[in-house]
């Protein structure tokens, strides 16, 4: 579990990251090594879910042996609700979500946190609209995770 408060007495108990694939975590299917350490380092404080229709196929071997994390296949067409109906089912007001796309806006609606990570692939500007905060790689998303200070120090008011 996560948890932080901000300095206005908002406390926040986060078991749940649920992670878009492509554009978020992966750059054309492929998810760099390092990210995949910092994922297993999320997984030990966290349960890790990742969400995606898997454009490019890879997920899967992408993920296999990476401790910790779940990989959930959506299917292909009204993405966006499936992923907005799986963080209710995990429960909106302890889960984080990071995306970048369209499908993502309906589930950064639901959570009690969104990052918006801008990367290679862009990012859709309702989504970013959407986030609470918005980073400019997968890194930087993990390592808030990692190190709630940063989620305090930007989120405080």
């Amino acid at each position: 579990m996560i948890n932080f408060t901000l300095p206005n007495g908002r406390e926040y108990k986060i078991t749940n990251a649920v992670f878009d694939y492509n554009g978020t975590l992966a750059e054309d299917g492929v998810i760099a090594g390092e990210i995949k350490e910092l994922l297993k380092r999320v997984g030990e404080v966290a349960k890790v879910t990742v969400l995606t229709a898997d454009t490019f196929g890879l997920a899967r071997t992408q993920l296999e042996n990476v401790a910790g994390v779940q990989l959930h296949i959506i299917n292909k067409g009204e993405e966006a609700a499936q992923k907005r109906d799986f963080v209710r089912e995990c429960g909106a007001d302890n889960t984080i979500c990071f995306g970048n796309g369209a499908n993502d806006h309906a589930m950064f609606a639901e959570a009690i946190l969104a990052v918006g990570v801008i990367g290679p692939e862009g990012a859709y500007q309702p989504t970013l609209a959407q986030a609470d905060i918005v980073v400019t790689n997968p890194k930087d998303a993990l390592l808030l995770l990692l190190k709630p200070g940063r989620l305090v120090a930007t989120l405080r008011t």
